[in-house]
Order: structure tokens, then C-alpha cells, then sequence
């Protein structure tokens, strides 16, 4: 039983840190039963359920904010979509001709990461 909970141990901290981002101060504990690991883990499935679907929205609204951004942009004297958002890149200190730059942009403004190829593609950015 002790393998069977070290398993269990090890995996429910790593789901624990995937729901809350961080690893839980106490193990889990090698009394509990398998029901109560059980509930455990579909405790922390739920909260990372939520998360996924908070995190979805929460990009979903950035790109929205950043599709403004552009326009707000444009209306301040940028040429075109490219070069608003150049600018906009240029403002976080970053480098539109560098890809690792583009990605750090993504990361700072929680765009989707499913745009980043279409993006990279739009501003011919390799890797």
C-alpha cells in the first residue's frame, strides 16, 4: 500500500500544483483511504477545470484588448496593423525581429498561444 500511496502522494502534488500553482505544505497523507484520494483527485480535477475554462476567457478577452489597442493605435498615427503593432511590441522594450521577443509579448499581454504561428506567419517571424 505504501508504493500505491507514494504514487498517489507524488501525483496528487503535482495536480495540486497544477490547480493552485504550487505544491501543497503537507503530503498527502498514507491514512487516507482510496475514496478519500479518489475525492481528492477530482477535487483538484474540477479546480483545474475552472482554471482552464477562466484562463480561456481570460485570453479570448486579451485578444480583444489587443485588436483595440491596434485600432487606438492606428488612430494615433500608425500606418497600418503592422506597424501598430510593431509599435505596440517596441513599447514593452521588446523586438518584433525576434521571435523569443514576440512570445515574451504573448506571455505579457495573455495572448492565445494558438495565435503565435498565425502571427509569426503574418510578420514572416522565424524561429
Amino acid at each position: 500500500m505504501t508504493d500505491k500511496i507514494h504514487i498517489w502522494d507524488t501525483g496528487l502534488s503535482d495536480f495540486h500544483k497544477d490547480a493552485y500553482g504550487f505544491r501543497p505544505r503537507d503530503h498527502y497523507q498514507e491514512w487516507w483511504t482510496q475514496e478519500e484520494l479518489d475525492a481528492e483527485y477530482d477535487r483538484l480535477s474540477a479546480i483545474c477545470e475552472e482554471n482552464r475554462v477562466r484562463e480561456e476567457y481570460q485570453q479570448a478577452q486579451a485578444l480583444v484588448d489587443f485588436e483595440k489597442d491596434i485600432k487606438n493605435t492606428i488612430a494615433l498615427g500608425a500606418s497600418d496593423r503592422q506597424t501598430a503593432i510593431r509599435w505596440l511590441i517596441e513599447a514593452e522594450g521588446l523586438d518584433l525581429n525576434f521571435s523569443q521577443d514576440v512570445e515574451h509579448f504573448f506571455w505579457l499581454n495573455n495572448l492565445p498561444w494558438e495565435k503565435i504561428d498565425e502571427f509569426k506567419k503574418e510578420f514572416d517571424i522565424h524561429c
